[in-house]
């Protein structure tokens, strides 16, 4: 009568034991994918505080070879949510290999900071767990190697794994974020959480309609060339346009009078200087009085590159396609601004 008692004790021991393996196991696994991606986030975390204590590189100049696309798993900056408590190392690519130890910036889609659309990935369980508890208005900072940049929140959304169309660049730069839906599904969640959030840009205020200057002003104005001091919150100063007088030929004829905008920008701001004209400032070279940046006219979605632009040295483009001339003149470059004017012959 013991025996069937035995054996069943045996088989309930084995069985018990099994199991505790089993969660031994369970645990071993969760804890060591925890322990891996805490190494690998004070890694990035070490790396981005060096590399960020260096100068950043130039860029390259006009009609050199493109850069070789990034690497899968290299390290593109580091995302922070202030309000959320959040802080993560992002480095290059969307997949398993990548988002099992920091968030993944999607391939194909615009760096920080630059014109476009960022795309940024994460795992709802891990990094971006607390991105549930995030609203509107709220601040995305993203630090990477050549400077920081500020998003504020626009708003969220739910939609299909193939939705695509959220990765699309739009008129202003912005990132995305995303991660599985729902938050607390069990298994392979059938959704997608998305947060866009613009690139925070102190605006300039718009240039008000250029008026022609009266013989008495003109007499007692001070000089239009000077650059008013400027900040980096909006100041009606930085934008105020200023005229030349027209010039006559030796026949009497009178040509159009050049308007200018003048300004003053700081490295890594952006600054509006004219409708639909903002212009980026990246690095700058006060010794060689050179800087790096971007002219960008979000209705014509078009960038133009200024790579090493020297002072004094005016670049000149049409906006529209067929407009107006206008040209840039960067006047003065020191250790974090430049200061310089567009101008135009046909108003702003």
């Amino acid at each position: 009568m013991s025996r069937p008692r035995t054996r069943t004790s045996k088989a309930r021991r084995w069985i018990e034991a099994c199991l505790l393996l089993a969660g031994v196991i369970g645990v071993g696994v969760w804890g060591w994918s925890h322990v891996r991606m805490a190494v690998f986030q004070s890694w990035g975390n070490h790396e981005l505080d060096h590399r960020t204590q260096r100068l950043p590189p130039a860029m390259p100049a006009p009609g050199a070879p493109a850069p070789p696309p990034i690497q899968n798993g290299a390290l593109i900056g580091r995302l922070a949510i202030p309000r959320l408590k959040m802080r993560a190392v992002v480095r290059e690519g969307a997949g398993q290999d990548t988002l099992d130890v920091a968030l993944g910036h999607i391939p194909g889609t615009s760096l920080p900071g630059q014109p476009g659309n960022s795309g940024i990935a994460g795992h709802r369980d891990t990094l971006f767990r607390g991105l549930r508890k995030i609203a509107k208005d709220d601040l995305i900072e993203f630090q990477t190697p050549s400077g920081s940049y500020n998003y504020k929140v626009e708003s969220t959304g739910i939609v299909k794994p193939d939705d695509v169309a959220v990765l699309h660049a739009g008129h202003y730069p912005e990132i995305t974020l995303v991660t599985c839906y729902p938050f607390y599904y069990v298994g392979s969640a059938p959704d997608r959480f998305i947060v866009k959030a613009r690139l925070v840009d102190p605006p300039a205020a718009p240039a008000p309609a250029p008026t022609p200057p009266t013989p008495a002003a003109t007499a007692s104005a001070p000089s239009h060339d000077r650059i008013l001091p400027s900040h980096d919150q909006p100041s009606h100063d930085s934008t105020l346009p200023s005229h030349d007088q027209p010039s006559h030929d030796r026949k009497g004829a009178v040509s159009p009078a050049i308007q200018k905008v003048n300004f003053r920008v700081t490295t890594l701001h952006s600054r509006q200087l004219a409708p639909g004209i903002m212009l980026r400032l990246t690095w700058t070279d006060a010794r060689r009085h050179r800087a790096n940046g971007w002219l960008w006219m979000p209705r014509e979605q078009r960038t133009i590159w200024l790579w090493n632009q020297p002072a004094h040295q005016p670049v000149s483009f049409r906006v529209p396609a067929g407009g107006p001339r206008r040209e840039l003149t960067i006047t003065s470059v020191t250790r974090d601004s430049v200061t310089g004017y567009l101008s135009s012959t046909s108003g702003f």
